[in-house]
């Protein structure tokens, strides 16, 4: 029984316990009145008796007032509490707790489960929001969302599992309604919200999982639309996946080479080969460290086949120290040059980046000036400004940045005004067209007169003939690497190799 419920029942029973003592007096009152001409003391007695039975009802009437104004405001403070635990402040969803077992509710119990369907959704680029259009206008995204979500799945219970995540119940598994309520959701929400005089599109990506097809209990089926979720905003966002069993093999594969590759890491079977840049007269500059995993089952392991799953937690933070850690003990092996390391974009969205760095650094002696950092074109299509100031602050420590893959994606020549670099690689499928596509031969050329009024360097990639070697000096490159120049190698290996080297180069960009 409730709190409230308590303080009901035991003033009822004080109140009827007042009533009965009332009528006594009552009833007391009404045979004294009897021998009132008989005898004045009884009277008296009838006078003072009926005036306290007045008073009794009075304090009554009070009583009773007094308990109902408190019983009431108990009972809001009561439903003002439970609006609190329940119902998010913001956007007015369901809370994370309270939405979780509403969806263990609607799954039944084990002897009788119940059809029900659990909708993930995802605000995409939710930060960017937040960073052009302000935290206003990302709050207003997301209510705009909930009461979206709220009249389109009628009879669903929509909550907020996270910062721009948000969960749907759906009473049922017809998944031809559901797709074609998710259809009407994605359209509404491209079709944007309104802020300050103008209309901002609006795009989100939607996991589905049903029960008890897919999974019986809370836990897994939150797991299980996780998954659809996830492969939702890797096949591009603002789209809807259903969950298949084949996530789940994919999920236990990502899971098994995460443990393999962290104690690839203690166990010492990762290794940087290094591959030369080089200037015009073929001496090098500096190398690029490239990480490779040699396992003792599968042999050497792409890093295209690992990255990308370490990308997925932070086990890409701890790859990046272990690189950077590398390379800052083999610099001493090559006197007078630098290296360059790739630096995942992951890595830039926290600020451990920098302090990482600037740790290693004091930890080993070297100096930030020895090294480059390189990061791809898409990282710098999608840098933030928090991003934008970690570059910053890695360039601020010495380090020069290296714009990698140019022209593989949507990074025009105005991106070189603003991001903050210092030599740009062009990407392989350029320098491979220079002998016979114009479009390639004016491209490069451009790029490398932007280049030259920027004060940054150009750096032609995937050089594997003479012929191209001699093309991208031509139309302008300073610095060239490819299998043409040198192919990557552990460090022993390419220190023995260096016979084409003149004399140690000057640490200039």
């Amino acid at each position: 029984m409730s709190i409230l419920a308590t303080i009901k029942d035991h003033s009822g029973r004080i109140y009827r316990g007042i009533q009965a003592l009332l009528v006594l007096s009552i009833g007391a009152s009404a045979l004294g009145a009897f021998d009132i001409s008989r005898n004045l003391s009884s009277a008296s007695a009838f006078t003072v008796s009926s005036l306290a039975t007045g008073l009794a009802l009075l304090a009554l009437m009070y009583m009773r007032s007094s308990v109902v104004h408190r019983l009431r405001s108990a009972a809001a403070a009561e439903a003002e509490k439970h609006h609190v635990l329940t119902r998010d402040a913001m956007t007015g969803a369901m809370t994370r707790r309270y939405f979780l077992e509403a969806l263990r509710d609607s799954l039944g119990t084990m002897r009788e489960r119940r059809e029900a369907t659990l909708l993930l959704i995802d605000v995409d680029h939710f930060k960017q929001l937040n960073d052009t259009f302000g935290h206003q206008f990302g709050d207003l995204a997301l209510a705009h969302l909930v009461k979206t979500s709220e009249r389109i799945f009628a009879g669903g219970m929509v909550g907020r599992l996270g910062g721009d995540e948000f969960g749907v119940i759906i009473p049922h598994g017809d998944l031809v309604a559901i797709n074609k309520d998710i259809r009407q959701l994605l359209d509404v929400m491209r079709a944007g919200k309104s802020y300050e005089g103008k209309t901002i599109p609006l795009s989100v990506s939607v996991g589905v999982a049903l029960a008890p097809v897919h999974a019986s209990n809370t836990t897994e089926l939150m797991l299980v639309a996780d998954l659809a979720l996830y492969e939702s905003k890797a096949a591009g966002r603002g789209r809807v996946t259903v969950f298949d069993e084949e996530m789940l093999s994919d999920k236990r594969y990502r899971r098994l080479v995460e443990r393999e590759l962290r104690a690839a890491v203690y166990l010492g079977e990762l290794e940087l080969h290094y591959q030369p840049i080089v200037n015009p007269d073929g001496s090098t500059y500096a190398f690029e460290g490239l990480i490779r995993w040699r396992h003792p089952v599968r042999g050497l392991i792409s890093p295209a086949e690992f990255i990308p799953i370490a990308e997925r937690s932070t086990l890409i933070d701890m790859l990046g120290e272990w690189v950077f850690k590398r390379a800052c003990a083999d610099i001493s092996h090559f006197p007078g040059r630098r290296i360059s390391i790739n630096v995942s974009g992951e890595q830039l969205k926290r600020d451990e980046i920098v302090t990482m760095c600037d740790r290693v650094l004091k930890e080993t002696g070297r100096s930030a000036a020895q090294f480059i950092i390189e990061i791809t074109e898409t990282v710098a299509t999608a840098a933030t400004p928090e991003i934008l100031r970690r570059l910053e602050a890695l360039r601020g420590l010495g380090f020069h940045i290296a714009l990698d893959d140019f022209g593989t994606g949507h990074c025009g020549f105005n991106y070189l005004k603003t991001l903050p670099i210092d030599s740009i690689k062009i990407d392989r499928s350029y320098i491979s067209s220079l002998a016979h596509d114009q479009v390639a031969q004016i491209f490069v050329s451009a790029l490398a007169q932007i280049a030259r009024i920027q004060d940054v360097t150009i750096v032609a990639e995937g050089v594997e003939t003479q012929e191209e070697f001699a093309l991208a000096q031509a139309a302008g490159c300073n610095r060239f690497q490819g299998y043409f120049l040198g192919r990557p190698a552990p460090r022993d290996q390419v220190a023995s190799s260096r016979a084409i080297d003149t004399e140690p180069m000057a640490l200039s960009a």
